[in-house]
C-alpha cells in the first residue's frame, strides 16, 4: 500500500522580482497606450470640420472631407504598433514558466486596436 503526501514541492525560485524582460513589457505597454491615444487624436485631428454659426456669418470656408495626408501618420504608427505588439506577445509567451505569470491583455488589446486601424485606414486611405 502506498502513502501518499499532501506536502507541496519546495522549489527555490531563483528570480526575486521582474526580470529585464518583464520590466521590459510593462514599459513598452505604456508606450504602446501612448501610440494609440495619438492615433485617436489624429484621427479626431483629421475628420471634417463642422461649421458654427460664425463660420456662416463670415462666410468662412471649411474644410468638408477626411484630411489623408494627416490619416497617413496614424496608418504608420498603427503598423509600428502593431510589429511591437506581435514582438511582446512573444516574448510574453515565452515568460509564461511560474504560476503567476500571466499575459498582458494590454499587449492584446493594443494588437487587436492597431489591427482596427491599420484596415480602417487601408481601406478608407487605399480603396
Amino acid at each position: 500500500m502506498h502513502v501518499l503526501d499532501n506536502k507541496k514541492s519546495v522549489t527555490r525560485d531563483s528570480r526575486k522580482g521582474p526580470d529585464l524582460i518583464l520590466r521590459m513589457l510593462d514599459i513598452i505597454s505604456v508606450i504602446l497606450w501612448g501610440f494609440i491615444i495619438l492615433d485617436l487624436a489624429m484621427i479626431l485631428f483629421a475628420k471634417p470640420e463642422v461649421e458654427t454659426f460664425i463660420d456662416r456669418f463670415f462666410s468662412v470656408k471649411v474644410r468638408d472631407y477626411w484630411d489623408t495626408n494627416i490619416l497617413r501618420f496614424p496608418l504608420m504608427l498603427s503598423l509600428v504598433q502593431l510589429l511591437i505588439s506581435v514582438f511582446l506577445l512573444f516574448l510574453n509567451s515565452k515568460r509564461l514558466k511560474r504560476k503567476d505569470d500571466k499575459m498582458r491583455i494590454s499587449v492584446i488589446a493594443s494588437i487587436y486596436v492597431s489591427i482596427f486601424i491599420c484596415v480602417f485606414l487601408t481601406i478608407y486611405l487605399y480603396f
